[in-house]
């Protein structure tokens, strides 16, 4: 009887055994949501979105993150719960999205586990890599100077650390004034890490002087590295078409608007080396001149010659003079033009009193003509009565 007993006990504790990993009705097995298989850090931080499903029995246990294999599990002070990551969730999904903290600046692995009952847990298979991911632009070695020409072509290079993640990205240049000439990728094997880099052939335009240059690495949906430089472009002097005079009287004024880096210097031969002038600074690349003398003997033929330089180069243009009539002129002109229009509403007022009183002598009836017709009517009248 005994033996049977145990033999009956030593069965179910078997059965128990065997359907300790059974699935009851209506329960689900294990698995594993990760949205992205690589995660950039962020100031030492890394958001990992995460959601599973598992069997009842397994639900009520604990949560454990851990670095590259179970046996180094996370402490509390190196993860943190965070709800809310993972969006959409699965009705038969319980979330597990975390933020660690203090990540090292080399690339590293991460699983996640469940820990329930007398010892037991589950091991999910699945991964993420959290990489610390930069990117840097720099100029490429033949252009060592800092200083870029306008109008010669350069190289911009884009690189990667060797932490990014060995999957191709994405690069995209934001901040050119024109066109880049050429892109030339290449890529260097690193283990399970790759070095990137993309070379980018452009000619500086003047208006690219102290432009932001954006190079932004996209690996995926939540992982990307991007770094900005500033360029100088340093360009030949121009002389705009903005650059005028004006000679109102005897009173000369020219402007000359001047473009190039360095700010170039603007002379006026005209002045012969005297500082009558002011000069101001219009924007990065732009210079303002403006000058105002006293001048004889200057018609409409006359022309001032603007000087513009920098030490890559001299221009000069030949400003025409535009006349301005006088204050003078114009209140004369004016004055003109307010007698002819008083005295044409002068004789506008006579002629219509004339054609008035006319009206009225051509239609007025005299006194003795009125009393002659009277009295031939009362004559009448008196025949006609019996």
């Amino acid at each position: 009887m005994k033996r049977k007993l145990l033999s009956a006990l030593l069965w179910v504790l078997f059965m128990t055994g065997l359907c300790n990993g059974c699935l009851a009705p209506g329960d689900y097995d294990f698995g594993l949501r990760l949205t992205e298989k690589f995660i950039a850090t962020e100031g030492g931080r890394a958001w990992i979105p995460c959601a599973f499903t598992a069997p009842m029995r397994a639900l009520s246990g604990r949560q454990v993150w851990f670095r590259r294999s179970p046996e180094f599990p996370l402490s509390p002070a190196e993860v943190q719960n965070n709800r809310g990551l993972m969006r959409p969730m699965i009705s038969t999904e319980s979330e597990c999205s975390v933020v660690l903290r203090n990540v090292w600046d080399t690339p590293e692995e991460y699983g996640f586990m469940l820990e329930w009952g007398a010892n037991e847990r589950h091991i999910f298979p699945d991964r993420v890599q959290v990489v610390s991911c930069v990117a840097k632009v720099e100029l490429t070695p033949s252009t060592y100077s800092k200083n870029l020409l306008a109008g010669k072509e350069t190289f911009l290079n884009c690189s990667l650390s060797k932490h990014c993640p060995g999957i191709d990205p994405k690069i995209t240049w934001k901040g050119f004034n024109s066109k880049p000439l050429l892109m030339q990728k290449s890529k260097k094997e690193m283990q399970e890490y790759s070095g990137f880099s993309e070379r980018l052939l452009y000619t500086p335009v003047p208006e690219d002087h102290q432009a932001e240059i954006t190079c932004e690495a996209t690996f995926g949906k939540n992982l990307s590295a991007s770094a900005k430089t500033v360029l100088t472009v340093h360009s030949h002097p121009q002389i705009l078409n903005s650059s005028a005079c004006s000679l109102l009287q005897d009173l000369l004024t020219c402007v000359c608007v001047s473009q190039g880096v360095p700010l170039p210097d603007i002379h006026w031969p005209l002045l012969q080396n005297k500082h009558h002038f002011t000069k101001g600074r219009a924007s990065y690349i732009t210079v303002r001149s403006t000058f105002t003398m006293t001048v004889v003997n200057f018609t409409s033929n006359s022309t001032v010659m603007c000087v513009s330089r920098n030490y890559l180069g001299q221009t000069n243009m030949t400003l025409p003079v535009n006349i301005i009539e006088g204050l003078r002129n114009a209140y004369r002109w004016i004055i003109k033009f307010l007698v002819i229009a008083l005295l044409i509403t002068l004789a506008f007022c006579v002629i219509c009193f004339w054609m008035k009183a006319k009206y009225q002598k051509l239609t007025e009836v005299p006194y003795s003509s009125l009393e002659k017709r009277a009295e031939t009517l009362n004559a009448e009248n008196n025949i006609e009565t019996p």
